[in-house]
Parts: C-alpha cells; structure tokens; sequence
C-alpha cells in the first residue's frame, strides 16, 4: 500500500514498470509535494514485514547521521503492516514471508513450512508488534528524529500482561496518526471513501487523500520542516526509492476462499486472486 503497488503495474506481471511514476504519486510522494519537501524516500516493497521496517528505518537514520545531516531535517513516516509476516535472511538475502504460502526457493520453502507448522501463534505476533512500535520509537526518540505512525491494515490488540505497563506507555506515545475510531487503518480510511482503491491498492485517488490526511496531522502536530542542501550529495533521492524485488512466494493468481494442498510441501497454502481480499494477512 506504501510501495504503490497496482499505480503502474505490468497488466500481466504485475510488477512496477515505471518507478518514477509510482514515487510521484504514491502517498509519500504526494506527501513530500503537500511538505514541500526538499525530498522523499520510500523504502516500501510489496508484501513487507514489521521486521524490515524496523531493520531498515533504523539503517536508514544511521546513514542519515553518519552523513552529517541534521536530526531535524528529517521526518520518519511509517505504515506498520500485520504482524504475522517476517522476514528471515535465506539463500543471501532478506525474504518477506507470509506464513500461509508457499516459496519457490527451496530452503525458504522448507523453513515457512516448519514456522507455519509449529511457531505461528497470534499472541506472539501481537506481542512483537508491541515491542516493535515502542523500540522504533525509543530509537528514533533518542536520536531527536520527527516521526509518524499508522497502521496500514491491521490495528493489533496489546497481549493482557503488557496493559498498564511501560510498553502501553510508549505505544500510546508513540504519534499514531487515528483520525478517527472507525477509522484506525489506512485501509478503513480508504474503504470509507468511494473509488480509492484499485483492486487491492490505493488508487492515485486513495493515496493523494491519504497523503492529504497525513500532511493535516503533521501540522497540527508542530513538526517544523527543516531543509539541508547536502540531501542529494549524501546519496539520498530528491524522490526515489525503492525498487521492487523478485517476490518468491507462490501464491499466483488461483482463487482465494479456499486452502489449496502444496504437492510439494504437502502444507495448507492459501492462494490469492482479483476476486476475493479476505485474506487476513495481507489485505482486510
């Protein structure tokens, strides 16, 4: 939903064909438009996890400060995702799971499987989301760096035991953009609203009011913009991104509402398609 999938999508493939037009009018794009901006990064990829938004915001601000750049030329805008996806480092590189499909690379297969098989489990899920926010928040604190939080599909419950705690404290603090109690996803936000949405995604009409939404919040949060003349010359984009990776899993274009058996893996999958966005772990 960040990333701008479906803005400029390959009919058949369904990968990004042109990323200029996807940073443009995605909601960050619109966003550094409305905050006249001197740039903006989106660091978003289609089907990522709560776990490489935290690894990579905080790869992110440690770059952005061994450069020199200021603190406060900077705004951090996240739209967390639902915690069940991961991420793992296999076969050499960072892959994006979801618990219920099927991967064509071999040992990712394999260990999905396994996870799905013994280690998914709701509370635990939930209970990372927690920590996640409140450490996202601590470090970008920390290091005076303005930040905004959403949830982009999924607004998790917080496990009983952590009520009244400190890590309630910091979720609670931790600038959530809720415009509204019926309204606290991005997602509801745009059911809400008629023809912002494609087939699974924000259309340039759902990601401009989205973009709208946040740039109101932002003022009337007091956050000062700040420019640096050194944005370019520090590797980072007036407006860019990042780029699709080669997604792994093997969900294709078979019809969801309906578990379907792996012959390879033998494992419950569940298979996505136009017609149907019950899936629960990556569209509401």
């Amino acid at each position: 939903m960040t990333y701008g999938s479906e803005l400029a999508d390959h009919p058949a493939t369904r990968v990004c064909q042109d990323h200029d037009y996807r940073w443009r009018y995605s909601w960050p794009g619109r966003l550094h438009a409305l905050l006249d901006a001197d740039g903006s990064y989106n660091d978003a990829m289609p089907s990522g996890s709560n776990d490489r938004i935290v690894r990579t915001s905080i790869d992110f601000v440690a770059r952005w400060l061994k450069e020199g750049l200021p603190a406060q030329a900077l705004l951090v805008v996240v739209g967390w995702t639902h915690p069940a996806r991961r991420e793992f480092h296999v076969a050499g590189d960072y892959r994006q799971i979801v618990p219920h499909h099927a991967y064509d690379i071999r040992a990712l297969d394999r260990l999905v499987s396994a996870y799905r098989k013994t280690a998914v489990c709701p509370d635990e899920a939930e209970q990372r989301y927690a920590t996640q926010v409140a450490s996202l928040h601590a470090f970008l604190e920390q290091h005076g760096i303005a930040h905004v939080f959403f949830n982009g599909i999924l607004a998790p419950g917080l496990p009983r035991h952590l009520h009244g705690t400190c890590v309630q404290e910091a979720l609670t603090g931790a600038a959530f953009v809720r415009h509204d109690p019926s309204e606290p996803t991005m997602a509801e936000f745009l059911r809400r609203r008629p023809n912002t949405v494609h087939v699974q995604h924000p259309n340039e009409t759902g990601h401009r009011l989205w973009a709208t939404s946040l740039a109101a919040h932002i003022d009337s949060a007091g956050f000062e913009s700040v420019g640096h003349p050194r944005l370019t010359a520090a590797g980072l984009p007036v407006l860019g991104g990042a780029r699709a990776l080669r997604r792994h899993d093997r969900k294709g274009a078979e019809r969801i509402g309906r578990f379907v058996r792996s012959h390879r893996t033998r494992s419950r999958v569940r298979r996505s398609d136009r017609s149907d966005r019950s899936d629960p772990y990556i569209y509401p």
